[in-house]
């Protein structure tokens, strides 16, 4: 039953803010055409009672009756020779006429009659000022407020809050739409009725809403708990106002339009006040700190956008009859309204609305309000300065111009700062954060500061505690707590494969929202909810090594109760790959350090040089791949791997730390993860090289170095790019030309120097690719090997690129397997004493 109810309710919502969207649009046109069709003289007038004639209220500067000479105070007496009358006003004359057809005035002004000739202009010229500071904002103000409206009902569909905010938004557009000078004034008289109706329901359901949307956000008031019925009849009794007023309206009654007036003023000000007293409530009272920032910027900023345009604008022309100089310009700020509400949904997650907007939007976005202050300051101060001086020369504002521009240059080059600053800021942090953690955490191979560096990433970066790390102990087939954060616990719940949780993370092999399962009825025991509770986890990371789940870490809650946003869990995802590889090669790295014997030392160090190698060939569409890595000792220097770049872009990594035993394997294993990590951020190869070498170079021994072939395949483009550190030439055979090329690029070795001389020589290539060819990555354990133990002869490459030929429509496997048996062949099964890495890449 709820179900259907609340699809009713849903609908309900949808279908009010059809109606009222297609209202403003039919209105929109109305108001187009009115404008542009529409002949006026260009006047404010007023029926003066005692005589029946029409009082110049005010002349439109510029505007026809202006330049006619027209005058405020002037009496017209007739229209085109017949006489004014209050059945026969002004406007009702001004109906018949044409734009730009002449008309004659009589007019009285001081006891003397004088006739006045003036062609009606078209209302869009002559109003133009009026326009732009009414229409537009009006049309602005309305149409942002649909759209966020709409935005948030679809974000929270199931969320009370959210169903009384779309229809605040709603009522708010429609009265401020009817409130607006050029808007809604101009139906035809068959639907003048819905026109006076929209008028007197939407402003009394606009404040109500106002004050009962405050009563419930950021929470629901204790008034609101205590009183619900009461309450509510109170705050939405105004509305039925609108029933007198609307019988009043239809039926002509003279004083309907005053006092209409005067209560709904009184009116807005009891309600407007309520709703800021009770925003402030929330302020003082807000249970955390995220709840009272979003209490704070919606008490000032609907202050600062609503009240004060109110008070301005709208009340001296309710009460005193006519508004304060200059008022037009400080009725702008009421678009600034929904800009307020955008505001607090993007940057501080409004009803804990979470949104992601693309960076691009945000910059054009930021970059259109600098031009708009650029033009609105250089009209501006143009505008002052010949206002103040009375001075007529355009070379003020030209001067101004300069001026402006020459302030607004420098903030141009800002503008990318201050969006990820004030819109991101916690991916500002984190983008630093990402930077020196990925620094320090390919350093670190001590289980200990390994452990320190994790605890005070997550704890003082993303705020989270606590966070405990469980490890998979396979002798008693638990996952155990391996730390804790600051303090020891002998009483940590352990975990078995069997937990649900620990199931979803060994099936997913992606980090798991607890939260959520506390509701699912008997999902979880009533045993492993406490063991989750005792750890007041909310999100667990799994660490998986070889497709296996090793153990994970569980996340506590946030810094003042603030809940996991996007980028808090992209980040996590981001950095899952990094933490499981130097996690391993720490605990390996520990164990390497208990071993007495050499032999155990390097068996363990084998195991980190084989969790950096690929476990199987990658199967891509276009492509035939075909690698190995045979090490000379236990633990080889030769390393390999296939990088995923996405959109049919695959690289290739083919690499060779100097020396060999243990040091040398883990340098690999550092490069491995470098890699993996710096791939995220960086699209060309070059670049990522340069950013492998900077890291690398602080950690690696001064007496060691790497060098490094770093290919990309682009399917799409079908070329290939190519960085080479110091790496043996890429071999190449072309199926075109049916020969084999040595593609050499300029570059030294990792690690050797800090980065001005290897940024400099470090060359990237590109060539195209085509059906049949063939590319050769190997290390010098290939084509170095000697015929024997006590021959100097050496493999040579030509006899690799003299099989390649004889062999290219072969499979890369097959071209690989004769490649490796050639030179076993030569060796004549002599001890290797390098090792010996192949990759072979075929295009299909």
């Amino acid at each position: 039953m709820s179900h259907n109810f609340k699809f009713w309710k849903v609908t309900a919502l949808l279908l009010i803010g059809f109606v009222s969207f297609l209202y403003i649009i039919i209105s929109t046109v109305s108001d187009i055409y009115y404008l542009i069709s529409t002949p006026v003289a260009g006047i404010v007038y007023k029926i003066d009672r005692q005589t029946g004639y029409n009082e110049v209220v005010e002349v439109i500067c510029k505007g026809p009756a202006e330049q006619a000479g027209l005058q405020p105070g002037d009496l017209i007496v007739a229209f085109n020779g017949k006489p004014l009358n209050p059945e026969y006003d002004f406007g009702k004359a001004m109906e018949k006429v044409k734009i730009g057809t002449p008309v004659v005035l009589t007019i009285l002004r001081d006891h003397s009659l004088f006739k006045i000739s003036l062609a009606t202009g078209r209302r869009l010229y002559v109003y133009s000022r009026a326009i732009f500071f009414s229409l537009l904002p009006g049309v602005f103000f309305s149409y942002a407020l649909f759209i966020i409206g709409v935005f948030v009902l679809f974000k929270k569909i199931e969320d009370r809050t959210a169903h009384v905010f779309f229809l605040l938004v709603i009522f708010w557009a429609l009265a401020m739409w009817h409130s607006f000078p050029f808007t809604s004034h101009n139906w035809p008289e068959s639907l003048a009725w819905l026109n006076t109706l929209m008028i007197l329901i939407s402003w009394p359901l606009a404040v109500s809403l106002l004050l009962h949307f405050t009563l419930i956000f950021p929470f629901e008031k204790p008034l609101l708990k205590k009183n619900p019925i009461l309450v509510l009849s109170l705050v939405y009794l105004p509305v039925l106002t609108g029933i007198p007023f609307y019988y009043a309206k239809t039926h002509g009654i003279s004083w309907a339009d005053e006092f209409l007036s005067y209560s709904w003023g009184i009116l807005f000000t009891i309600l407007f006040t309520a709703s800021m007293n009770s925003l402030g409530y929330a302020v003082k009272k807000a249970p955390d700190a995220h709840t009272r920032t979003q209490a704070i910027f919606m008490l000032w900023g609907t202050n600062f956008t609503l009240l004060l345009p109110t008070g301005i604008y709208f009340l001296p022309r309710l009460f005193l009859g006519k508004g304060l100089p200059y008022s037009e310009y400080i009725l702008l700020l009421v678009v600034f309204w929904p800009l307020v509400l955008a505001y607090v949904i993007v940057k501080h997650r409004f009803m804990d609305i979470d949104v992601i907007i693309k960076r691009g939007v945000a910059y054009a976005l930021m970059s259109g309000f600098v031009v708009a202050a650029y033009f609105l300051l250089v009209v501006g101060i143009g505008k002052l300065f010949l206002y103040f001086t009375g001075s007529t020369s355009q070379i003020v504002t030209i001067i101004a111009t300069l001026l402006i521009a020459a302030l607004f240059n420098p903030v141009k080059n800002r503008i990318r700062e201050f969006v990820d600053r004030s819109f991101y800021p916690s991916r500002f942090t984190y983008r630093k954060a990402i930077h020196n953690f990925s620094h320090q955490l390919v350093r670190v191979v001590d289980l200990e500061k390994w452990l320190k560096l994790i605890r005070t990433f997550f704890t003082k970066t993303m705020t989270i505690y606590p966070v405990y790390l469980y490890w998979w102990i396979p002798e008693e087939r638990k996952f155990k707590l391996l730390r804790l954060t600051d303090e020891a616990s002998l009483n940590a719940p352990a975990f078995s494969r069997q937990d649900q949780v620990v199931k979803l993370l060994e099936e997913k092999q992606h980090y798991v929202d607890v939260s959520p399962l506390h509701e699912i009825p008997n999902f979880l025991s009533e045993e492993e909810l406490h063991k989750w509770d005792k750890l007041k986890a909310e999100i667990v990371i799994p660490l998986i090594y070889k497709g296996q789940l090793r153990g994970f870490i569980s996340l506590g809650p946030k810094a003042e109760d603030e809940p996991y946003f996007t980028e808090d869990l992209e980040l996590i995802e981001t950095l899952s790959d990094q933490i499981n590889i130097s996690l391993e090669n720490a605990l390996l790295t520990e164990e390497l350090r208990e071993q007495a014997r050499l032999k155990k030392e390097l068996e363990v160090a084998r195991q980190i040089q084989l969790s950096t190698l690929p476990q199987s060939d990658p199967r891509v569409p276009g492509l035939q791949i075909s690698g190995i890595s045979i090490p000379a000792f236990e633990v080889g220097g030769d390393y390999y791997d296939y990088i995923d770049f996405g959109e049919d872009r695959l690289g290739i990594v083919v690499g060779d730390v100097s020396g060999k035993g243990t040091s040398a394997a883990l340098y690999m294993s550092q490069l491995k993860g470098i890699l993996k990590t710096a791939c995220r951020y960086h699209q060309s190869l070059k670049s990522l090289v340069v950013e492998v070498n900077a890291i690398t170079y602080q950690s690696i021994d001064m007496k060691s170095f790497i060098t490094l072939s770093c290919a990309l395949f682009d399917l799409k483009k079908k070329n290939l790019r190519l960085v080479r550190a110091g790496h043996l030439p890429l071999i190449y055979y072309s199926a075109k030309d049916q020969s084999c090329h040595e593609l050499i690029p300029k570059g030294i070795g990792i690690g050797l120097e800090n980065g001005k001389i290897f940024n400099k020589e470090l060359e990237e290539i590109q060539l195209k690719f085509h059906p049949g060819d063939v590319f050769l990555f190997y290390t010098d354990g290939i084509v170095e090997v000697h015929e024997n133990f006590s021959s100097s002869n050496e493999y040579e490459i030509s006899w690799l690129e003299y099989l390649l030929k004889t062999h290219a429509q072969e499979s890369a496997a097959e071209i690989r397997t004769r490649i490796i048996d050639q030179v076993k062949r030569f060796t004549d099964g002599e001890y290797q004493k390098d090792d010996m890495t192949l990759v072979v890449v075929k295009v299909e």
